[in-house]
């Protein structure tokens, strides 16, 4: 048996445990079976492949996540010894990602406030219906369904057959209330076969931005995102009909680190 360090991050809620040591491959699935008992989803802190970034983010499923990354950055800067008030730019790596993400952390007394430049969202289009909006990124594509709430049975039965139409990595199916600006995030991932309700989804935040941006024309839009684990931000600018910057804006909060063995 052998035991790996891991720090739980809580980026706007979304419980994310973060490996700190290298595991092999054959450990990989025990140890993301043994977390995910104990957090919504887990990422590998690596070596980075290019001299640019600080390091690597690798989700458990190659999926890409952008909470996932704001946590790891605020990790690093308190590794660092960041003091309140201070801030710091940190590069990442991150599964699902084609370039190095940017990261802007502020310390704060209490935790961290965190600014990552999001992957670009590569289209926005009603599905055949118009039921709903799919937001495709790179690393994960999040349908975006307003109306009425479906109760939670309702609402996994259409993820799951919405993911036999997708060779996407993860799909999330996004319930947005436009008026209370309130969004209940539901994230499958294809490698390990999860179906996880989400406290907060960053990339579900920024596919919502993107929509709305673009239904303002060009320019800058700021869209608040409330989610059941609390608000973010996101800022799209929108130029010649496409959404060319996403800025995601959240709260991460760092507990104390833990071991698990398998």
């Amino acid at each position: 048996m052998k035991t790996y360090r891991y720090v739980t991050l809580d980026p706007t809620g979304n419980i994310t445990c973060l490996v700190l040591d290298a595991v092999t491959a054959e450990d990989k699935p025990r140890v993301t079976a043994a977390l995910m008992e104990r957090c919504e989803q887990v990422g590998y802190l690596e070596k980075p492949r290019t001299a640019e970034a600080r390091a690597r983010l690798t989700m458990m499923g190659g999926e890409f996540c952008g909470n996932a990354s704001m946590g790891t950055a605020a990790w690093l800067a308190r590794e660092d010894g960041l003091a309140p008030g201070e801030k710091a730019g940190i590069q990442l790596e991150v599964s699902g990602a084609e370039n190095v993400l940017k990261c802007r952390i502020t310390a704060e007394k209490d935790g961290f406030t965190g600014e990552v430049g999001m992957p670009r969202a590569l289209s926005v289009e009603r599905n055949a219906d118009g039921s709903m909006t799919e937001v495709r990124m790179e690393g994960i594509t999040h349908l975006i369904r307003t109306g009425g709430e479906l109760t939670a049975k309702e609402a996994e039965a259409l993820l799951l057959r919405e993911t036999e139409k997708t060779e996407a990595d993860a799909l999330g199916l996004l319930q947005w209330d436009r008026e209370k600006r309130f969004m209940r995030p539901l994230v499958w991932v294809r490698k390990t076969g999860t179906l996880v309700w989400e406290t907060g989804c960053g990339s579900g935040t920024a596919a919502i931005g993107a929509a709305e941006a673009l239904e303002n024309g060009n320019g800058t839009t700021v869209t608040e995102v409330n989610q059941p684990g609390g608000r973010a931000e996101v800022k799209v600018t929108v130029k010649d009909g496409r959404a060319a910057e996403i800025l995601l804006k959240g709260t991460v909060r760092i507990r104390e680190e833990e071991t698990v063995t398998v």
